[in-house]
């Protein structure tokens, strides 16, 4: 890996994973006249020019201290103002992916061709592999903990309500919660699902998630070598993906967009159909 991905890849971690989306977290959920709604408004002001600002350019326009600055960058994942600079810069390249995947001349024939595709694969990528597995460790676990990128959260918390309307509570980890603390605590009884379509984000948590003593299981796209030190199932949603050992640009297609929502309803559907049906 050459210095410009190793210094990539350090600006990625757990809780600082995606400057753009910690800082919506922030104004999506406190009031106006917290600081921490100040200082995140501001940033998203200025998100296209995040990197050419200085901290001193903060203090002057937000009126606070330098030290409030760094305790608001290190409460969402970031060692100093420069780090989350850093991130924006890579951060960055992700929205031409969006943008080209909506670029079609004609998006829905688009859409729906793929999807077709993507769902008969992912059925057979999956008819493959032991689900079964996970299904009867998602019963039998002490705790059940899912871990999963915030803005990639929604299927997710989907599955979440659904099992808990089950009577099986299942918790979710993500960049901007403040459960991390969770994971350290798990032991061989539980259980932990790390969802990452791309595998980036998994690769972002690796070091979070190596000692974690649970029975690890890994949704991804993603067949990088690498995630099997760190655990122990792996489940591919495609055989059609390469692998990649470093944070990449962003993918975006029909696997990454829709790909972990569908495999969330297979799972529930298995689930339901082994110990649900017959109640």
């Amino acid at each position: 890996m050459d210095e410009n991905n190793k210094k990539q890849q350090n600006a990625f971690s757990l809780k600082g994973f995606n400057i753009t989306s910690s800082l919506l977290a922030i104004i999506n959920n406190s009031n106006e006249d917290d600081i921490n709604y100040v200082l995140a408004n501001y940033l998203l002001e200025r998100i296209d020019i995040l990197d050419k600002i200085s901290i001193y350019d903060v203090i002057d326009y937000c009126y606070v201290s330098r030290s409030t600055i760094h305790r608001f960058v290190k409460s969402i994942g970031f060692e100093s103002f420069t780090h989350m600079k850093d991130n924006i810069r890579h951060m960055r390249v992700h929205t031409r992916a969006f943008i080209d995947f909506v670029n079609q001349s004609s998006f829905h024939d688009y859409i729906m061709n793929s999807m077709v595709d993507m769902l008969t694969d992912i059925n057979d990528t999956i008819d493959q592999q032991n689900i079964e597995l996970l299904v009867d460790l998602i019963k039998s676990s002490r705790n059940v903990v899912i871990l999963n990128y915030d803005t990639s959260s929604s299927s997710a918390k989907e599955f979440q309500l659904e099992m808990t309307s089950l009577g099986r509570l299942i918790k979710l980890v993500t960049n901007i919660s403040g459960n991390t603390g969770i994971l350290p605590a798990l032991t061989e009884d539980d259980l932990l699902i790390t969802c990452s379509a791309s595998g980036n984000y998994a690769i972002a948590t690796k070091d979070d998630v190596k000692d974690v003593k649970a029975r690890k299981f890994l949704i991804t796209l993603n067949h990088a070598k690498q995630f099997e030190e760190y655990y122990d199932t792996i489940i591919f949603l495609s055989d059609k993906f390469q692998s990649c050992d470093y944070i990449s640009n962003g993918m975006q297609n029909v696997y990454t967009r829709y790909g972990i929502n569908y495999f969330f309803d297979l799972l529930f559907n298995r689930y339901v159909q082994k110990y649900i049906i017959d109640r």
